[in-house]
């Protein structure tokens, strides 16, 4: 007797599953606490992840691939060491704290200078 065929996944099925193999790890208590001390305010009225998006806007005044570098880099090694090792605090706090960083980075008007090259 032949095994039983289990359906294929459908488009949303799949999405539905990457989803939430991405945002579990924020969705546990450990998330919960690194989002929480990401915005929590450290000096004065910054947090750190306002500290890091002031930094990523003082690097996109040289110029729109340092701004992306900058704020790109440490999303991509905190996303790699969250999917490669495992989430912890420290990971997802980093994976927070870049992740609001890496806003400062990305405007609407990139398309533009990137298709035509005119700057402001």
């Amino acid at each position: 007797m032949l095994p039983p065929v289990e359906p294929e996944l459908t488009w949303r099925d799949r999405l539905r599953a990457l989803v939430m193999r991405v945002i579990r790890p924020v969705l546990t208590w450990r998330g919960a606490v690194a989002l929480f001390l990401a915005v929590t305010p450290i000096h004065g009225s910054e947090s750190a992840a306002t500290i890091w998006r002031d930094t990523v806007a003082d690097a996109r005044d040289f110029g729109l691939v340092a701004g992306y570098f900058v704020g790109g880099t440490p999303l991509v090694l905190a996303w790699w060491s969250l999917t490669r090792v495992g989430p912890t605090a420290p990971r997802l706090w980093l994976l927070a704290v870049s992740l609001v960083g890496a806003t400062a980075a990305v405007t609407p008007y990139d398309i533009v200078q990137i298709l035509t090259g005119v700057a402001r």
